[in-house]
């Protein structure tokens, strides 16, 4: 605002809400490791018949912690990164992932208050929505498969990624706290 004056109190009452945060290039760095760790161990680890989306686990976390900007580059660069060296089709990952965090940030107004429930409640439709937006994304493309086989597996790998979330929520909040006590939890 041009007419409003920054002081020190002003700057940081900001960043404490949320606001004008800076993404560190740590931040870029932790994603493209999210990315390739996605890539390495999804395709390999399942459970339940069923596997993990890292890259939306990590997404749901550090939009529900860090907010809508942090999210947007950690859904661009993991799933770009997580793209580029898995067999599908080139951008849906990304594009999943944007929709994912637009869903997450746009519930955190109304749902973030439930700050131990609401990430795994996002974490859960955001699953849900990654895989359809996925299916339609392949559909369009021309490599879609039957949609009896994927529609069955949409239920049970949201339920996986929510419980992961449940699991990494605590010791996720407590690295939180500890390496940023500046800032109070967004989640």
């Amino acid at each position: 605002m041009p007419g409003r004056p920054y002081t020190a109190g002003s700057l940081r009452s900001e960043s404490l809400r949320g606001e004008n945060r800076a993404i560190t290039y740590l931040s870029p760095l932790l994603a493209v490791v999210t990315g390739v760790i996605h890539a390495g161990l999804a395709p390999v680890i399942v459970i339940g018949g069923v596997k993990p989306n890292l890259v939306l686990i990590a997404v749901v976390l550090v939009t529900c912690r860090f907010g809508f900007q942090t999210g947007i580059v950690w859904a661009f660069v993991a799933g770009l990164t997580a793209n580029l060296l898995v067999n599908e089709p080139l951008g849906t990952i990304p594009l999943a992932m944007l929709a994912v965090v637009a869903v997450v940030a746009g519930g955190s107004r109304a749902f973030g208050g439930l700050v131990w429930l609401y990430p795994i409640l996002a974490a859960l439709v955001g699953s849900a929505l990654a895989d359809v937006v996925t299916l339609v994304l392949a559909g369009l493309v021309g490599e879609a498969p039957s949609f009896v086989a994927p529609v069955e597996l949409i239920a049970p790998a949201a339920v996986l990624n929510a419980a992961i979330v449940a699991l990494l929520l605590y010791p996720m909040r407590t690295m939180a706290d500890r390496y940023a006590p500046d800032e109070r939890a967004a989640w």
